[in-house]
């Protein structure tokens, strides 16, 4: 029965994906989005929080807004700056389950915004999951912004300094230094 027992538990490690999971609100009390979005994840049972960047107040992003349509939100003058911050996870969830889970959580909190780029109470994007990669309609990862956002980069590299991307190998931290981002990220809590 011992041995049986200590292949179940090696199984169910294999079956464990590490994954990193960004955060962002700006608008209401985004404190208590990202909270309550914290909270959603970790009681999933699914789901097991490992460690968590600080939390970064963000200019919205694209900072050009000479891209947007008109009549987009952005275009709005006096959005609230992001709070923004990246939570390292495990999972035995498979990438479209763990997408599910985290629309699901959205919703749940109430977000309302469908603008691309646009303030929203809640964004739940994943940005690494493990070293896979996946380019489908419904699913990129690693994330596709993720290479270009300072705002997702450095509490990122806050929690885990020495990442690679896994589609050219480089390190986050000399993709970060190259980045022509001008958005302000400062820590906030």
């Amino acid at each position: 029965m011992t041995s049986q027992f200590h292949s179940m538990q090696a199984n169910d490690q294999l079956k464990k994906a590490v994954v990193y999971i960004s955060l962002g609100s700006n608008m209401g009390d985004r404190m208590a989005y990202l909270v309550d979005a914290e909270q959603e994840l970790s009681n999933n049972p699914n789901i097991k929080i490992l460690c968590k960047s600080k939390i970064y107040e963000t200019q919205p992003w694209p900072l050009h807004k000479i891209e947007l349509g008109e009549g987009h939100p952005e275009k709005e003058e006096g959005q609230m700056w992001f709070l923004n911050q990246v939570i390292k996870i495990t999972t035995t969830l498979n990438p479209q389950n763990l997408l599910q889970v985290i629309e699901k959580i959205e919703s749940d909190i109430g977000r309302t915004s469908k603008h691309h780029w646009g303030p929203r109470e809640i964004d739940i994007d994943i940005l690494l999951f493990g070293k896979l990669v996946i380019d489908s309609d419904e699913l990129t990862i690693p994330h596709r912004h993720l290479n270009g956002r300072q705002f997702a980069l450095v509490p990122l590299l806050e929690i885990e300094p020495g990442l690679k991307d896994p589609l050219s190998g480089k390190t986050y931290k000399s993709i970060l230094k190259r980045i022509k981002d001008q958005h302000k990220v400062e820590a906030y809590f």
